[in-house]
């Protein structure tokens, strides 16, 4: 799996750095500074003044109609589930999770006040795709103008964080990741969302992601 994730990463990398060749070169230009797009920033969970957890995937019985039909969690969000809880420990910090998490932690593991980032539907009763930019959006106008002083710990898959924790700084939060959490890291071949199925299918869009947000 490591070998797989590791050549999808080199192979997107290759051509997004092929891309370079297309832009005009400014004459004794300096060289372009390097680019980080693995580090994640990391704080002592306990400097959290919330929590902000970005599901992955989900499980769809057969024949659902996934327009219409959130879906199960599944075992990457409930291990996404059990990262919120080691986060947040004994402390009574704001949880602010996505559907399929707050559902986990929830049912599993009784939190009462979790607040649940569920995607919006259409007038026809289908459901509006909630990026992660939708998430942050939702928890940035949820928490208000404390947003600014608030220190936002980020919980998500793990190939998925650097982007989910910059995503959270651009909505003006202090984000990042719980130090010493650990974050799911294996895929679902059987997630009712193809792209979350195998790094194969994820990392290309989520580096293209990466890419955006620094702009």
């Amino acid at each position: 799996m490591r070998a797989k994730r590791t050549a999808a990463a080199v192979a997107t990398m290759a051509v997004l750095g092929s891309a370079a060749w297309l832009l005009p070169a400014a004459a004794h230009a300096a060289p372009p500074a390097a680019v980080d797009l693995w580090t994640v920033p990391t704080a002592p969970a306990d400097s959290a003044t919330l929590i902000v957890a970005y599901s992955f995937g989900n499980r769809l019985a057969p024949g659902t109609d996934s327009t219409r039909t959130i879906g199960e969690p599944g075992p990457v969000n409930e291990a996404l589930a059990a990262a919120v809880v080691a986060a947040r420990g004994d402390r009574a910090v704001p949880v602010y999770a996505q559907t399929e998490i707050a559902q986990v932690l929830r049912d599993r593991y009784g939190l009462t006040d979790v607040i649940s980032i569920d995607p919006d539907r259409a007038a026809d009763g289908t459901l509006v795709y909630l990026s992660t930019d939708g998430v942050a959006a939702k928890v940035a106008e949820l928490r208000g103008g404390a947003a600014a002083s608030d220190a936002a710990a980020v919980v998500a898959f793990q190939d998925h964080l650097w982007r989910a924790t910059r995503t959270t700084a651009k909505r003006g939060f202090h984000a990042f990741a719980p130090a010493g959490v650990a974050m799911p890291a294996q895929y679902d071949p059987q997630s009712g969302q193809p792209w979350t199925t195998s790094p194969l299918l994820y990392l290309p869009t989520d580096f293209a992601g990466r890419l955006a947000l620094l702009k």
